[in-house]
């Protein structure tokens, strides 16, 4: 019966339009086959993240794709043959009956690729398709990045398949840049601008890094496309190097301008969270899943350190203003300062808000440290007296990205959370600067409404049509 019945559904697919590699293929290779066919795992030397890989044996020497000819490539017989030790995807389900006929019906059809190049990643080209964001989003997206340019006049925030830009002193903003990945995590100004260095992508399916001319936006470039998202970045002070880090474990570098990879390591075990560049810009920190947190040569990418202390995903970290020392934040709400080398400085653990998640560190002077937690607290740190030494502000969520705005008895905190709301707190009075909401349509200065706000504790989600 089900022969009947599987017969009868390939035979209904066939008669259909034709297949689109572009539409219909690629969503499937990238979400069953992409994790273990790829540049950085090819199982059996047989690779799938580009159409021209595709075409190319592995180990067995068989022919992957006939066009033509289903029943003749390798391909298509791995997911239907009945043995669970050869049948692909391996250690998981078979594929969907319906997806099983999608693919023979295009290789039955030639195998037709419709991309503008048989060289392009697959993950890129899920990304290949405009999506506009709507010009009122449906509630706040939590701003899960920002940056400022050099004269702080600049504020850009993550939006949905967009990067937003804001003034910083009346909450209005500015510009929209568009065609940006559908999950920006991080952003940094390249030497005060114009250029922008952006990452994010795709939960679990796709990342990328690019770089844009904030004043031109149609002067960009991508750098590079992942097996998943980028998640932070960060700039030298000189604008001469870019740093990545993301869900593939891995922190690759770019020289800048030209955005010419340098090095590309598996510097963590698990994502890695977070980057901070030291002040002089020769070394950059990064936090992870894996528990450890490490400093390593912005020019080679070699470990100078490693910081094995917590116990748990380090979600934060920072340089002190003098470069000789990192503060790092950890999901027990612990904050635990280092040296360069990867030592621990004795009796400097710190607890600013409890025991909630330390998202995100920076530092107002040298004594200084400032942290963001998932209780919606940003607190200055006395580190001699290992206590908070002030709540600077209280958010209504998660508080995930912090910037430094000024310096002296001007200097201001910018905070970003989860329910959209940006505020800006001047240091010496702890006072309120401004607030408003980071997303089109909600910019007014005033709290998010009640029931606008998303649920604490979620991860960041753009909006859902």
């Amino acid at each position: 019966m089900r022969f009947v019945f599987t017969s009868f559904l390939f035979a209904s697919v066939a008669t259909a339009a034709p297949i689109s590699f572009s539409k219909q293929i690629v969503p499937i290779l990238a979400d069953q086959c992409l994790e273990c066919h790829r540049s950085e795992k090819s199982k059996g030397s047989y690779r799938l993240d580009t159409y021209e890989q595709m075409l190319k044996t592995g180990d067995s020497e068989e022919t992957p794709i006939v066009p033509g000819k289903a029943d003749s490539s390798e391909l298509y017989e791995l997911l239907v043959i009945h043995d669970d030790s050869d049948r692909m995807p391996k250690k998981a389900d078979p594929l969907p009956e319906k997806d099983i006929a999608v693919i023979k019906q295009w290789i039955n059809e030639g195998a037709v690729y419709d991309g503008k190049d048989n060289k392009l990643l697959i993950t890129a080209l899920l990304l290949e398709k405009h999506i506009q964001a709507p010009q009122k989003y449906p509630r706040p997206i939590p701003v899960t990045a920002m940056a400022l340019n050099g004269d702080g006049k600049v504020l850009v925030t993550s939006g949905f398949h967009e990067v937003l830009s804001w003034d910083p002193t009346n909450g209005q903003m500015r510009t929209r840049l568009p065609d940006m990945p559908e999950r920006v995590l991080g952003l940094s100004f390249v030497k005060g601008g114009p250029w922008l260095a952006v990452a994010g992508g795709v939960p679990g399916r796709s990342g990328e890094v690019w770089l844009v001319n904030y004043a031109k936006p149609a002067e960009r470039k991508r750098l590079v496309q992942m097996r998943d998202c980028a998640l932070c970045a960060a700039t030298t002070p000189d604008g001469k190097y870019l740093v990545t880090g993301g869900a593939d474990n891995r922190v690759r570098c770019f020289s800048l301008p030209d955005g010419k990879e340098l090095w590309n390591n598996e510097a963590h075990a698990d994502w890695v969270l977070n980057l901070a560049m030291s002040p002089d810009g020769t070394h950059v920190a990064s936090a992870s899943r894996d528990r450890t947190a490490r400093v390593m040569k912005t020019i080679s990418g070699e470990i100078e350190g490693t910081f094995t202390a917590h116990s748990v995903p380090v979600l934060s970290v920072a340089f002190s203003p003098d470069g000789q020392e990192v503060i790092s934040g950890g999901s027990d709400g612990e904050t635990r300062r280092w040296s360069l080398n990867g030592t621990g400085k004795k009796d400097t653990t710190l607890r600013p808000s409890g025991r909630t998640e330390v998202l995100a560190l920076s530092y107002v002077n040298q004594e200084t440290p400032l942290s963001a937690t998932a209780n919606g607290r940003v607190s200055l740190i006395d580190t001699k007296a290992r206590k908070t030494k002030a709540r600077l502000t209280e958010h209504a969520d998660r508080v995930i990205t912090l910037q430094i705005l000024g310096a002296g008895a001007d200097q201001k905190v910018i905070s970003g959370s989860h329910d959209g709301q940006i505020q800006i707190t001047q240091v010496k009075d702890n006072k309120e600067f401004n607030k408003f909401i980071a997303s089109p349509g909600w910019s007014i200065i005033s709290p998010v409404p009640k029931s606008n706000q998303s649920a604490k504790g979620t991860s960041g989600d753009g909006p859902h049509h």
